[in-house]
């Protein structure tokens, strides 16, 4: 799928939401929400502890601002190539005007807890993605510290094949749950920023611990699931190697306190 194309899929993804949410005659509607996605590189003499202290300071911001509605991680490569970063950061809104309204605020009183993040990272990318979910994490809040795993994707290059791929991926985690798979699954659309993509979407694993994960690693190697995978979505998508990160949370929403 071309860059132009695979903007186009992203935008209707999220718009065939209302689209859908408009007739009652239609199935449930897949559900998008926003994420951000920040790299960055550490400033000289700067590094973890100079990030924790600017972090409290935000959360106490956050807090005096009434931003109750964000959630907020920051991840150090595991696993990574040459070309990586020192830090990055992932925060996320339960939907689009919530996304818009932390928005205004930081722009209109967050210069100077900006500055403070300035001071200590640099950051060389930040990018928006319309976010939809495969395999949920389970009930409650995440642990303060999870394991996610990112690939960059490309999808079918004929439109009319989307439909296959998202159903295939359905297919994929449901038989996951069914197995006894711990990792939780997202799919990210490109919506804003990060220049000409060579991807269409980001597929996202995420775990609550390693442990979980080399679980899955030797779960998918031993039922040689890559034959059930190649089953259910084929040749509809192609990805890349993927990069494992440690996360830890950095904020979680008021409802999961």
């Amino acid at each position: 799928m071309n860059k132009i194309l695979a903007a186009s899929a992203a935008s209707a993804l999220v718009l065939s939401m209302n689209l859908a949410q408009a007739d009652s005659h239609e199935k449930e509607a897949r559900r998008y929400v926003p994420v951000e996605t920040f790299t960055c590189n550490y400033r000289a003499g700067k590094g973890p502890a100079d990030l924790d202290e600017v972090i409290g300071n935000w959360n106490e911001w956050m807090d005096d601002n009434g931003a109750k509605d964000y959630f907020a991680l920051t991840l150090t490569p595991h696993y990574y190539g040459e070309n990586t970063f020192d830090v990055g950061w992932l925060g996320s809104w339960p939907s689009g005007e919530a996304m818009g309204r932390g928005t205004d605020t930081w722009l209109s009183k967050g210069s100077e807890i900006g500055q403070q993040f300035d001071e200590v990272i640099e950051c060389v990318s930040h990018t928006n993605f319309a976010t939809t979910e495969f395999k949920s994490p389970g009930d409650g809040p995440a642990p303060d510290t999870i394991v996610l795993s990112f690939s960059d994707c490309t999808g079918p290059e004929d439109p009319g094949k989307w439909p296959d791929l998202m159903t295939g991926l359905d297919g994929w985690a449901q038989y996951q749950a069914e197995t006894g798979y711990h990792g939780a699954t997202w799919m990210m659309f490109p919506a804003y920023g990060g220049g000409d993509f060579d991807f269409d979407f980001k597929m996202v694993y995420g775990w609550d611990n390693h442990t979980e994960h080399g679980q899955d690693y030797q779960r998918y190697g031993e039922q040689e699931d890559w034959e059930k995978q190649g089953e259910l979505v084929g040749s509809l998508m192609d990805c890349d190697v993927p990069r494992l990160y440690d996360a830890r949370v950095r904020r979680r929403p008021a409802q999961e306190d």
